[in-house]
């Protein structure tokens, strides 16, 4: 009598229309093209998954009142993606609520991910850089009501200073940041909980990418910020090239994997800046979808 095993269960990734708005800045709009190239089957294995939208509870458990105030009624005219209106809202909560399901979904599965961008720069009291509310921060603090010790894995091109500030006092909280650029760069308090990295060369940063990764060994949860603003074309780093950041999404998946870490990502920075179509960014986001569908 023969056996066979049960095929892997699909990637589940969070995604609904509400994250992409018809016309803005690549934050709020490139999900919508990798949806697509994820329904055509070029992602491998991967099922998306509506998320719950985040809450105004959600809101106030890593931002001011006043903020969360501004944010929800569009007093102030603007989200930090572009001008306030219902749509844009919506967006927002929507993404924000995807990267936190996600981070509960690897919890049950294994692994998982969000199309969520705009995320790690939004401060306890006013957004910044493209990011209204901070996901990760909320995606942490949930988690952290089911396991120990969550960390996050930040590897966008920029600094994550808006989850330092929220977020590095936690002492249930690793933040492991490797970036390329000095935006938002802010000092660890803690270094021996805490990394930051600034690399300039491109021949080190994927051997940087590896030598910090052993700081999340002890981690219950690994949210990944998985930044494609590092390649050279997506307003990054010359010398980063598609082949260094598909080796990077390699060596951060084969890492949870081998030691049984759940993680989930969020797509985090990529732009059009170095003359890619959206398309192309879209693709470059792929990346990651990939090598989390192949674990």
């Amino acid at each position: 009598m023969s056996s066979t095993a049960s095929p892997r269960p699909p990637l589940q990734v969070y995604y609904s229309t509400d994250y992409a708005l018809a016309d803005g800045l690549e934050t709020v709009t490139k999900s919508r093209l990798l949806a697509a190239l994820v329904a055509a089957g070029e992602a491998g294995p991967t099922k998306l998954i509506s998320p719950r939208a985040a809450t105004e509870a959600d809101l106030l458990s890593i931002h001011s009142p006043k903020y969360v105030a501004d944010v929800l009624t569009g007093r102030t005219g603007s989200l930090e993606a572009g001008p306030w209106s219902p749509e844009a809202l919506l967006s927002v909560l929507a993404s924000t609520g995807g990267i936190r399901d996600a981070g509960l979904a690897a919890l049950r599965l294994g692994r998982s991910g969000s199309f969520s961008s705009g995320l790690h720069h939004a401060k306890t009291a006013h957004g910044e850089g493209f990011c209204t509310i901070n996901g990760l921060a909320l995606a942490a603090l949930v988690a952290l009501e089911k396991v120990a010790k969550v960390g996050i894995l930040d590897l966008d091109a920029h600094f994550g200073g808006g989850t330092a500030e929220i977020l590095q006092h936690n002492q249930r909280v690793v933040l492991v940041d490797v970036s390329v650029n000095r935006y938002d760069q802010w000092r660890p308090l803690d270094k021996a909980r805490h990394s930051v990295d600034l690399v300039s060369d491109p021949a080190q940063y994927l051997a940087t990418v590896a030598r910090v990764l052993p700081l999340l060994a002890d981690c219950d949860l690994i949210l990944y910020n998985a930044g494609m603003d590092v390649h050279e074309r997506a307003g990054g780093l010359k010398g980063v090239t598609t082949e260094m950041v598909r080796e990077r999404e390699r060596l951060v998946v084969a890492y949870a994997t081998a030691h049984r870490i759940p993680i989930a990502f969020a797509l985090a920075g990529g732009y059009m800046w170095g003359g890619l179509t959206l398309e192309a960014v879209a693709r470059l986001h792929l990346e990651t979808v990939q090598a989390f569908a192949a674990a």
